[in-house]
């Protein structure tokens, strides 16, 4: 799906500074066909406890790392940092769920 698909998002927890398993498991398992995942649009959204950003900038290089150095013709479009959510549906009321929201409606 994801080599058809026009956009991708990636989305995580950050746990101590990275991205989950799942999200990290699911980029190794493209090895066998990452030549073919081409000119896409790629958003990244991750949400995290610590309410400064700048503490998620390891997690989005690691993303950075498999988007732009992998994949050829990849376009980073938007990222999302949904900071300050520490327990279940508490980024429902941040600023970042809106804005996740409204990015997606224009892609």
């Amino acid at each position: 799906k994801m080599v058809s698909a026009d956009a991708i998002v990636l989305a995580t927890p950050i746990y101590f500074y990275s991205m989950d398993g799942q999200l990290k498991t699911l980029i190794d398992r493209t090895v066998p066909r990452y030549t073919e995942i081409r000119n896409k649009d790629f958003y990244y959204i991750m949400t995290a406890a610590d309410t400064n950003k700048d503490m998620l900038k390891r997690t989005v290089e690691a993303i950075r790392g498999f988007t732009e150095d992998c994949l050829s013709g990849a376009k980073e479009k938007g990222i999302i940092y949904g900071t300050g959510a520490w327990g279940k549906g508490e980024i429902k009321n941040t600023p970042q769920f809106l804005e996740a929201y409204e990015m997606g409606k224009n892609i």
